[in-house]
């Protein structure tokens, strides 16, 4: 599990759906995929040059390595070579136009869903049937519902829309205020009667029908015991977390140093080179003040 790679993606994998990290190998033909959770870790990036992450076949659901190892632009994980091949546009229905493989996708089953991260917030997206629950896991929802299965993505996408005009939904939620609700304990039973109440109000307003499904709490794939104290937590911006990995909570790596909890985001990291050792470290960080806004 130690040593030096480029880091290609965070997520959740294997038949539990641990969290799991996607590294690369200078030299190597495959990437490798480790869990860190209950592991004593250090995760130290280097942010001087950005390298692509590769190519995603949508078809086979294989992730290769960038044929030209080619450094990128920071704002990007790809190069334009590796974007092509890949060809996945999560919001197509705004592209000018649309790839082969992109239209392959969408003409699969895809699923509209509500997902729950805290009193008040509430997310409206849709996803393909064949993920599963992975892409609520990557976006850190506390629980989820799924509401209905579709033949294709540009039908899910039309009740998406719909969902989301509605007020008090969100279609989109931004990074730092999923940060700042880690800091807040949450209530399973409340995020459960929430979503209820939300469905029914999409019976109700928007006249959909909808399928027999139950909220889901999603803490146990993140976290594995209950050592987490939320408003502890210390949000680390220097690009570097030591201590025992509690595990993750979307894009939020978590670990455990002397009693205090600490999270690093991964979300930007992508394609950056990584250290990692069983070696603790002191965790460098400047006073906290986690805010919504």
């Amino acid at each position: 599990m130690t040593g030096n790679y480029l880091f290609i993606h965070y997520g959740y994998g294997g038949e539990d759906l641990s969290p799991s990290l996607t590294l690369f190998k200078e030299g190597a033909d495959s990437f490798e995929h480790i869990t860190p959770r209950g592991h004593q870790l250090t995760l130290t990036f280097d942010t001087s040059a950005r390298l692509c992450t590769g190519w995603h076949d949508l078809a086979t659901g294989e992730s290769h390595p960038c044929p030209d190892a080619a450094i990128v632009d920071t704002t990007y994980s790809q190069c334009m070579h590796c974007q092509r091949k890949t060809g996945f546009n999560p919001a197509f229905y705004n592209a000018a136009s649309v790839s082969e493989q992109q239209l392959a996708r969408n003409a699969t089953p895809h699923f509209l869903y509500l997902a729950h991260f805290a009193p008040g917030v509430v997310k409206v997206g849709i996803s393909w049937t064949g993920r599963g629950i992975r892409r609520l896991l990557d976006q850190g929802a506390r629980s989820c519902l799924i509401i209905k299965d579709y033949p294709n993505a540009n039908v899910a996408r039309q009740y998406e829309a719909k969902v989301a005009a509605l007020d008090g939904i969100a279609e989109t939620l931004q990074l730092k205020t999923k940060y700042a609700l880690l800091a807040r304990p949450y209530d399973a039973a409340a995020g459960a009667q929430e979503l209820l109440s939300v469905r029914d109000r999409l019976v109700r307003d928007v006249g959909m029908s909808i399928d027999d499904a139950q909220p889901q709490h999603l803490e146990q794939f993140y976290i594995a015991d209950n050592s987490f104290v939320p408003h502890q937590l210390v949000h680390l911006k220097e690009g570097a977390i030591s201590g025992r990995s509690l595990g993750m909570i979307g894009s939020s790596y978590l670990a455990e140093q002397d009693g205090t909890p600490y999270f690093l985001s991964l979300a930007n990291l992508t394609g950056y080179r990584v250290a990692i050792t069983d070696q603790l470290q002191p965790n460098e960080h400047a006073p906290q003040q986690i805010s919504l806004f």
